[in-house]
């Protein structure tokens, strides 16, 4: 029995039905509806069809439908054999022109329809295979390898396409910025492979308490950020918050001192301290100015004392790095659909 589903798009239930039963010869799975609109609403979704039969009676219509339903599912391939009561050399160079993969004429001959599609269905395979590969190296390429968080490029990309989407929609949208207590002191003393144990044990209690709309990502070497769409002051303090009594009791570890010999391990705590920036604020003009608000509250709490979360004000003179942030605008033409990523 194949797993493969095929759609079969024909206002003639007699034909739809001698169709269907010359597919299953071969195991296909077989769904018919009437119409090209009926279609659309099988295409898109969890029961996208893996081949279409659209019967097209009228050119002009029909082929309009077949684009639609090549569109629904970019820029994933959908086969599509269009059925026509005749075909003339142009009316099948015109099919294919408008989108269709092949075309036949009815009667169909059984052995070619079943040929055809298989035919169809091996190239599906192949274009699948690729894009499942072209969607492992996006993931991988905005991922973080050491915590399988999202890296600092996505991190650029989201929170400028987040405040630009605020700014078109009147949507707020926060950023938390994060930056490990003593981390150096860390690695000093227990050794690099402890240090990246902390930022796997940080970014895991981060992921757990970020809701799923938010954007968890690290940023740089000790660096973490989340990205809040959607969310004001009130309820990013709420997640700050959170994360930061997450961190305070349950982030430990404990490892040896890596510069004795036969040292036991040592009890590791791990804190944070935590800048909190909003948008629309004072002087939050966009994506950078976001992020250097954040950056400067996160500073004012190492000042203050670490382990703690700071709002950024309306009057700041904390010191901020416009380098770390980058051009946010490069990078928008060359991430153009990672926010499916997510």
């Amino acid at each position: 029995m194949s797993d493969r589903h095929l759609l079969i798009v024909d206002e003639s239930q007699k034909d739809a039905a001698a169709l269907a039963k010359a597919l299953a010869r071969e195991g296909y799975l077989t769904r018919h509806v009437a119409d090209a609109d009926q279609a659309l609403r099988q295409v898109g979704g969890k029961r996208t069809p893996d081949l279409v039969f659209m019967a097209c009676a009228a050119a002009g219509r029909a082929f309009e439908a077949l684009k639609a339903l090549k569109a629904r599912v970019e820029p994933s391939f959908l086969p599509v054999i269009a059925l026509f009561p005749r075909v003339s050399r142009e009316m099948r160079v015109t099919g294919l022109r408008a989108g269709a993969d092949d075309v036949l004429a009815k009667p169909w001959d059984v052995e070619e329809v079943l040929a055809r599609v298989a035919a169809l269905l091996r190239i599906k395979s192949c274009q699948d295979a690729l894009e499942e590969k072209r969607l492992e190296l996006e993931r991988q390429s905005v991922t973080d390898p050491l915590t399988g968080l999202f890296n600092r490029r996505y991190f650029q990309y989201r929170l400028h396409q987040e405040v630009a989407r605020g700014q078109r929609y009147g949507e707020p949208v926060s950023l938390l910025v994060a930056d490990l207590d003593h981390f150096k002191h860390v690695n000093d003393r227990y050794g690099h492979a402890t240090g990246d144990q902390v930022l796997r044990t940080t970014a895991g209690l981060l992921s757990a308490e970020v809701r799923r709309p938010d954007v968890c990502t690290r940023f740089g070497g000790e660096e973490f950020a989340v990205i809040m769409p959607n969310t004001g002051a009130a309820g990013a303090q709420v997640v700050a918050r959170r994360i930061l009594k997450a961190l305070r009791e349950r982030a430990s570890l404990s490892a040896p001192p890596i510069h004795r010999r036969d040292a036991r391990p040592e009890a590791i705590r791990i804190t944070a301290s935590f800048g909190l920036a909003s948008y629309p604020g004072a002087g939050v003009a966009g994506a950078e100015e976001l992020f250097r608000r954040a950056d400067a509250a996160m500073y004012r709490a190492k000042a203050e004392g670490r382990n703690r979360v700071c709002l950024a004000g309306e009057h700041e003179d904390a010191p901020v790095r416009p380098e770390e942030f980058g051009d946010v605008l490069h990078l928008v033409p060359v991430l153009p659909r990672l926010a499916a990523v997510q």
